[in-house]
């Protein structure tokens, strides 16, 4: 237990780390919103993007104390602060606000760290999926250090940079730092995801699994989120290279068909299908050794299945 409170100790503080060394736009005293963005933001498509983000957390938080999964917060919270960032996104277009320096820095450590929340998720579920249900064989990492190792990865050079970029005489390497960051952030997601297939392949081979186990549910899951965060790390990789002044950086359409949509899909799809409802142990092959021994054990709990269900018609039928 005191291992467990240490890991989730760690990944909190990296978590938080992340969120506060995140780098958002230079933004000037007095410099408004459509020079730094290349554009005023739209208002009506921050409130449908916070709408959203508030229902998809408020449903996710639920999944959270229904089941307790309090090692999932970090979705609903995540999910929390992008709804509360796309509301300061609205204030920000309103004349009055377009030159709030706070405002602007407040709208874009929400809406470009918050998401930080999502990926820490996805690696927390895999690596709750790897040690509770198919065993740490199937893993390139050992699975109580999955989440922590990926959360720093992906933190540590943001910190780097946040540290020369809060310095005005190292500002302009501050900012090519956080370039970095942002490529050494996406690689390290794609990492990620090859090790997600990487188990997939692992465990198929092995023969244990026939496909139909219940845990499936969550890896399927985690793998189609991740798809979609894949999509979403290219595009900040590529707005980031070409920087603030390019077309993909100030067109807003691209912000939300290359970010929101593909973040609200990646984390939509743990609504119908909460991981925590499927990583149970149910069926867990973490401990087998023998491919023919556990089919034959399915086939035996399948068998007594099949008898209860038919007792029950029996007894309906004589009723």
């Amino acid at each position: 237990m005191s291992s467990k409170l240490r890991l989730n100790s760690i990944t909190f503080f990296a978590l938080l780390l992340g969120f506060f060394s995140c780098q958002p736009k230079s933004v000037g005293a007095t410099r408004n919103v459509a020079l730094i963005f290349g554009y005023v933001p739209n208002q009506t498509a921050a409130v449908i993007a916070a709408a959203f983000y508030f229902s998809f957390g408020a449903i996710l938080a639920f999944h959270v104390l229904r089941f307790k999964n309090w090692w999932a917060l970090a979705l609903p919270i995540g999910t929390l602060g992008s709804g509360i960032g796309f509301i300061m996104r609205y204030i920000l277009a309103e004349p009055a606000h377009q030159t709030s320096k706070t405002i602007m820095i407040i709208e874009e450590i929400l809406t470009l760290c918050s998401p930080a929340g999502f990926l820490a998720f996805n690696y927390i579920v895999y690596g709750r999926l790897v040690l509770v249900c198919v065993g740490a064989r199937h893993s390139l990492i050992r699975p109580q250090w999955v989440s922590t190792f990926f959360i720093l990865s992906d933190v540590s050079t943001f910190a780097i940079g946040a540290a020369f970029v809060v310095q005005p005489e190292h500002h302009a390497l501050g900012e090519k730092v956080v370039e970095v960051g942002v490529i050494l952030q996406s690689i390290s997601f794609w990492l990620f995801s090859a090790s997600l297939l990487l188990t997939y392949i692992s465990v198929r081979r092995e023969g244990l699994s026939d496909g139909t186990e219940v845990w499936w549910r969550a890896y399927q899951s985690v793998a189609f989120s991740s798809a979609f965060i894949v999509i979403r790390s290219i595009y900040r990789m590529i707005s980031s290279i070409e920087g603030n002044t390019s077309t993909v950086a100030t067109t807003e359409i691209y912000l939300y068909l290359l970010d929101v949509l593909p973040l609200m899909i990646a984390i939509g799809i743990y609504i119908p299908f909460w991981p925590g409802n499927y990583i149970t142990g149910e069926d867990s092959i973490v401990s087998v050794s023998n491919p023919e021994e556990h089919k034959l054990s399915s086939i035996r709990t399948g068998s007594r299945e099949l008898l209860a269900v038919n007792g029950d018609n029996g007894v309906l039928r004589g009723s």
